[in-house]
């Protein structure tokens, strides 16, 4: 290390995102002093950003019979009914207040004849999604960084925080690294953690690149409880070589009628029983379109998005959801799933607390408000009401005790740990990273099974033991071996859990046990650290 800086503060954001933003906007509201980190540029590198801008808030604007329970309802059938029902209940009694404070901070919705647009997604009963005015992540969180700037937020990009530290029982400090290669020690009376899933631990995935469990590794590391971990989300329509770009297919097929074709041409919504808007979720159509490419009856490892089902009027309508295409649209284009949401994550209440008092979390690191599979809108929703209960709660928490013992012994120790972290070895990360991609697509992915899983975890024990043996000579390559180390915990964790359901749910689906089965399996799989290795423990809800 170039040398050690300390900073203090009242309440650390970790995590520039969405959720980030918010909890320090609610938090310096409360007057505390805050200070936000996160490895990218603040609002910029995160999931939120990249997102198509849409939230679901159950305002009724559409239908006077939509309400906040009607949402709850929704959200807890589409997860499959193992939710934490008071944290759905809280995120959807306080999305629809987050719009005014959006239009507030200078976010401009869609409109349609001067009103807010409001749309319909399946998996909801009613049309009760808003959006920025350009279907952009982009729309919702730049104002909101610009706020956080003007009510004195202050910012710390380009700092990857590699432990967290408590004293007393009560969380006291966080160490990182910066942009020059210091080391950082910050210490805090409150710490929000919001970095985000954890998708890009497979190949084909939609989200932005640094999203590498960072968070839940501090977490896991400090003793805390991960939850649902065996539930990833995969987008069914995405393009790109690595499912890099999603295909809403939310407007496209259900709004507009495009027909999804295997290469024999059936259409995969009747041959599935997909019609059904409630039915239409996403985890229902990856899985039925994994399935035609499995079994040889794909069109370029996807299926075919045929277009021409679509009336003119209505493609004019979709046409900023389609990439631009020098033919046009005559053929259709060529679709498949992508990893997209991680549903596991930190196990909190209802106030954003961990089971470490001053500790608290919000976002898609979060478990509990999507159970076994997400509905479309309910990420930004959860991102904007619980970074605010965060935020708050972790201002009223470090406004009201003692500023907590500095942990000196234990920051320097992990300074140690870093600078032995520098590896003169002859592997390369880039390559161990795209053997546990790999590893956990084919093996971990949309349809799984216990020999495809147990050869998962095999090959994550070998690529663990393969660490030591990396080139880490600089601070770039430093922060590749230290996401490498974080991304394999992770993977793991989400092995050993799939492996002990023993049933499909959800997003997770399993060909040796296909039947959802509620009488032995309405429950959550808790993981925790114990020595050097972790335990699983199975819950009823």
């Amino acid at each position: 290390m170039i040398k050690n800086n300390i900073i203090s503060c009242d309440v650390l954001i970790i995590g520039g995102g969405g959720a980030g933003i918010r909890a320090a906007i609610a938090a310096r509201e409360k007057g505390a002093d805050v200070f936000i980190v996160s490895k990218s540029r603040i609002g910029y590198g995160n999931n939120t950003f990249i997102s198509k801008g849409v939230f679901a808030a159950a305002t009724g604007w559409s239908n006077s019979f939509d309400s906040p329970q009607a949402h709850t309802k929704d959200t807890i059938e589409g997860g499959r009914y193992i939710n934490d029902k008071r944290l759905v209940g809280k995120v959807t009694e306080g999305s629809p207040k987050q719009i005014d404070f959006l239009e507030a901070c200078g976010v401009k919705f869609s409109r349609k004849d001067g009103k807010i647009r409001v749309t319909h997604t399946p998996g909801h009963s009613y049309p009760r999604h808003v959006a920025g005015e350009h279907h952009t992540g982009r729309d919702l969180i730049i104002p909101l960084r610009d706020y956080a700037i003007k009510t004195g937020v202050r910012f710390g990009e380009g700092v990857f925080i590699t432990r967290l530290f408590t004293s007393e029982d009560h969380i006291a400090a966080a160490a990182g690294i910066d942009y020059k290669g210091n080391f950082l020690s910050i210490t805090a009376n409150s710490i929000v953690i919001a970095t985000g899933g954890f998708a890009p631990i497979y190949l084909h995935n939609n989200n932005a690149s640094g999203m590498t469990g960072d968070g839940l590794a501090l977490a896991f590391n400090l003793g805390l409880s991960i939850k649902d971990m065996e539930f990833v989300q995969f987008y069914p329509t995405a393009l790109g070589k690595r499912g890099n770009r999603l295909l809403l297919y939310e407007a496209i097929i259900f709004d507009a009628g495009a027909v999804l074709k295997n290469s024999i041409g059936d259409d995969l919504l009747v041959k599935y029983g997909l019609c059904d808007p409630l039915r239409m979720t996403r985890d229902r159509l990856s899985r039925s379109i994994m399935k035609e490419i499995l079994d040889g009856r794909s069109i370029s490892n996807g299926v075919l998005l045929d277009l021409s089902t679509i009336k003119e009027a209505d493609l004019k309508r979709v046409t900023s959801f389609l990439p631009s295409m020098k033919n046009g649209y005559k053929d259709g284009l060529i679709v498949s799933p992508t990893a997209h949401f991680t549903m596991g994550g930190i196990v909190i209440n209802e106030e954003a607390e961990t089971t470490v008092q001053g500790l608290f979390a919000a976002g898609e690191i979060c478990s509990g408000v999507h159970g076994a599979n997400r509905l479309g809108g309910n990420a930004l929703a959860e991102v904007f009401v619980l970074g605010v209960v965060a935020g708050e709660n972790a201002a009223k928490t470090a406004l009201k005790v003692k500023r907590p013992k500095f942990p000196e012994k234990e920051l320097l120790k992990e300074e140690r740990r870093i600078e032995a972290s520098y590896f003169n070895g002859h592997r390369d990360t880039k390559d161990l990273r795209l053997s546990l991609k790999e590893i956990m697509w084919g093996n971990v992915g949309i349809i799984r099974n216990k020999k495809g899983m147990e050869r998962a975890l095999n090959t994550i024990k070998e690529l663990n033991s393969c660490v030591p043996d990396l080139y880490v000579r600089d601070r770039s390559a430093l922060i590749k071996s230290l996401e490498l180390k974080n991304m394999l915990l992770i993977s793991e964790m989400v092995c050993r859990a799939a492996l002990v359901r023993k049933e499909s749910r959800g997003a997770h689906y399993r060909e040796d046990y296909p039947k959802e089965d509620n009488d032995n399996w309405l429950k959550n799989i808790f993981i925790r650290k114990e020595g050097s290795g972790m335990k699983l423990e199975v819950v009823p809800i």
